[in-house]
């Protein structure tokens, strides 16, 4: 091979690299499963056991239909919840990590999302049909009293929630 399709091979081999990447192709996929983890989660919980599982959100920063919106928040946020119980003080926890690795625009997150390291109480069922929220919440946290979790595919909700199976994700 001359020096010339050398070249013309590694710049064809990069630019369609470049393709895949932007196609989002070596991205992790995120996959959807059902809610009978987050149940799991909150009976392992009530019965003392210290367990986990992430909790993955995506925001799709459409705050308007309007073009000249500014940029907002989008991506994905993955939560590592932890129940913690401390057999001294009979007391339970819940560890909650935020992954912002994936999310853009960080520094226009609302205060309705977890963005740092912090400890809730509990996590409930919480079905409010009259609001239109169905789903679970993070309550007596640390920096707000409590955090909704919404099942994704829930039209109208800017925030929309689905849970994985620790994936080790980092």
């Amino acid at each position: 091979m001359t020096r010339k399709q050398i070249i013309i091979t590694l710049f064809s081999i990069t630019a369609f690299i470049l393709i895949l990447v932007s196609l989002g192709v070596f991205e992790e996929e995120l996959k959807e499963t059902d809610y009978s983890e987050v149940v799991q989660f909150m009976e392992d919980m009530k019965n003392k056991e210290e367990v986990e599982i992430d909790v993955v959100t995506y925001y799709s920063g459409k705050a308007s239909l309007e073009n000249s919106v500014l940029k907002q928040p989008n991506g994905w946020i993955i939560y590592r919840l932890k129940a913690r119980y401390d057999k001294v003080t009979n007391q339970s926890w819940i560890d909650v990590t935020p992954d912002l690795s994936r999310f853009k625009n960080v520094e226009k997150i609302s205060g309705d999302l977890i963005t740092s390291h912090q400890q809730c109480g509990y996590i409930n069922h919480n079905t409010d049909e009259n609001k239109g929220k169905v789903g679970y919440m993070l309550t007596e946290c640390f920096h707000k009293w409590e955090y909704d979790v919404k099942p994704s595919g829930f039209e109208g909700y800017r925030i929309n929630y689905t849970v994985l199976p620790i994936l080790g994700l980092k």
